[in-house]
């Protein structure tokens, strides 16, 4: 079986993302970058419809830039579109996690996005989440709408679906995904009574040369 190792770490990553209560039944996926010869955006991600605890390495699915198995006869995510899309525009990224947490999810619903409330969301993520414009589950439109509202950070909120994380690895996404949760919860607390405030310019200006430089943008 090809991409042992990547299978093994992706895999791990999914059953803390379940364990975590990150995902419900079988919402949301995961994948990581493969090296395949002459094809730099070959990735492996989670088979559609198959619950998280049982999944096992060879059930994930390696696909070619053109979203065709690679090997295998599995099924691949609904959203390999999007991962796809969002490898094409951030070389920089070697791993996507979807997620429909509750607070996240929350957010997307009533059209709001997450602004940079705390300190860490901008000096790992990169500064607030936005939300994207709507697109229908699996198409175009949601990839080219759900790399556009990335830009150059590392979660996006989707709106009526949940939320996109990209990091070097899966577990580094996996912690993006966790920390966008955590503070969306704080921030609809915050709004509760009285008014979330968000980082002080200057601390924001100081914190995103930070986030630049660890990600190797700036």
């Amino acid at each position: 079986m090809a991409h042992s190792a990547q299978r093994d770490e992706l895999l791990a990553a999914v059953h803390e993302m379940d364990r975590l209560g990150l995902v419900s039944g079988t919402s949301g996926n995961v994948s990581v970058r493969i090296d395949v010869p002459s094809d730099p955006d070959a990735f492996l991600i989670t088979p559609a419809a198959l619950p998280y605890p049982a999944m096992t390495p060879d059930q994930l699915v390696p696909l070619n830039g053109d979203l065709e198995p690679v090997e295998g006869d599995g099924v691949p995510s609904s959203e390999s579109l999007l991962h796809l899309a969002i490898y094409r525009a951030r070389p920089d990224v070697g791993a996507v996690m979807h997620t429909h947490s509750v607070y996240a999810t929350a957010l997307g619903v009533a059209n709001r996005s997450l602004p940079p409330i705390v300190d860490e969301l901008v000096v790992y993520v990169g500064g607030g989440v936005e939300l994207a414009e709507y697109g229908f589950p699996g198409t175009v439109e949601l990839a080219r709408a759900g790399v556009d509202a990335l830009g150059d950070r590392r979660a996006v909120l989707i709106p009526h679906h949940g939320m996109f994380a990209v990091a070097d690895t899966a577990f580094e996404a996996l912690r993006v995904c966790a920390l966008v949760e955590r503070v969306a919860q704080v921030f609809i607390n915050a709004e509760a009574i009285g008014g979330a405030i968000r980082v002080p310019r200057s601390s924001f200006e100081a914190e995103r040369r930070v986030y630049l430089k660890r990600a190797g943008l700036g």
